[in-house]
């Protein structure tokens, strides 16, 4: 891989914000996108532009509108000259990767992840926690002795070191707590979400949606996608189509998936979507890596154009 080569990440769940949208709707960026949520009775030109955060919360809101905001991004840097040798997005946001890389429409990607948004909205019951502070084998050592008796407690997100999230029963989830603060876990923080993603509680959801997502053409993608479920780098449109069949019962292995972005060559994370979290969270995995978070239009054009070329390419290097 050349030196310096760029990786696109693209933020999940959660990082939505009011006025996300602004300066793309302004702009005229992905309209069909906004055409397509408008037939399912979404007006998400207006939540992008106006919408407060409650109205923004709900999963089958944000995921659209969190999905329409990366897309729009990672088009105008790859139109802009933009090379990059990897895509990755957090749960969600992979979609917006199999799109910019060329193996979903943009189009088809948003009647899946309306689909999706339905689906989750409608979960089993279950929530999910923050603990920070342990590391993954001592937090799974306690998700077991948490879900004694039945109940469900797994690990659902590994984000980066001390930052994990489980997921399942609420009755494992408090349970899964009291141990993790008796065992030195700095924090543990409930999350104000509608079920218990990413566990195996959602086996009946991620079959349904499985179901929609084998109707969809999904096409070699012209660079590697990183798959969260299995944090590996997928080259072909079969190994993408599996990581998205099992992303809803499955983790999201972000801390592997960065890594093996790293070993793929990438060492600068240009994150597209409101927010800094990714970022936040590549420069924990990786300290030396170079990061950049672009929101709108005009920071994507800042960054193409103050941010020399080392490769060849244009080149995005923004905060360390």
């Amino acid at each position: 891989m050349t030196a310096g080569a760029t990786a696109l990440v693209f933020p999940g769940q959660g990082s939505q914000s009011p006025g996300m949208g602004r300066a793309l709707i302004e702009g005229g960026y992905q309209t069909s996108l906004l055409t397509l949520a408008q037939e399912q009775g979404i007006d998400l030109a207006r939540l992008l532009v106006s919408g407060g955060a409650d109205e923004l919360r709900p999963t089958d809101i944000a995921q659209p509108a969190l999905f329409y905001s990366g897309v729009a991004l990672g088009t105008i840097l790859i139109e802009a000259g933009l090379e990059p040798v990897v895509a990755a997005g957090h749960s969600l946001g992979e979609y917006c990767a199999v799109v910019v890389a060329g193996s979903l429409t943009p189009e088809d990607g948003m009647r899946l992840v309306l689909e999706r948004g339905r689906i989750m909205a409608a979960a089993p019951e279950g929530t999910m926690a923050a603990v920070l502070g342990l590391e993954r084998p001592a937090l799974s050592e306690l998700c077991l002795e948490a879900a004694e008796g039945g109940e469900c407690c797994v690990i659902a997100n590994d984000n980066a070191p001390g930052q994990l999230v489980v997921s399942g029963t609420r009755a494992a989830i408090e349970r899964l707590s009291e141990l993790a603060r008796a065992a030195g876990a700095k924090r543990v923080l409930p999350l104000n979400v509608g079920g218990a993603f990413h566990s195996p509680l959602m086996a009946e959801s991620a079959a349904a949606f499985a179901a929609v997502l084998d109707r969809v053409e999904i096409a070699e993608p012209r660079f590697p996608v990183a798959t969260g479920v299995s944090g590996t780098i997928s080259h072909t449109a079969a190994e993408i189509r599996t990581g998205l069949r099992l992303q809803l019962a499955g983790p999201v292995l972000w801390a592997d998936t960065v890594r093996a972005m790293a070993a793929s060559g990438a060492s600068r994370f240009v994150e597209c979507g409101p927010g800094t979290t990714l970022a936040g969270l590549i420069r924990r995995i990786l300290p030396e890596a170079k990061t950049a978070s672009v929101d709108s239009p005009v920071s994507a054009t800042r960054q193409l154009s103050e941010s020399p070329a080392s490769d060849g390419q244009a080149a995005v290097l923004g905060r360390e």
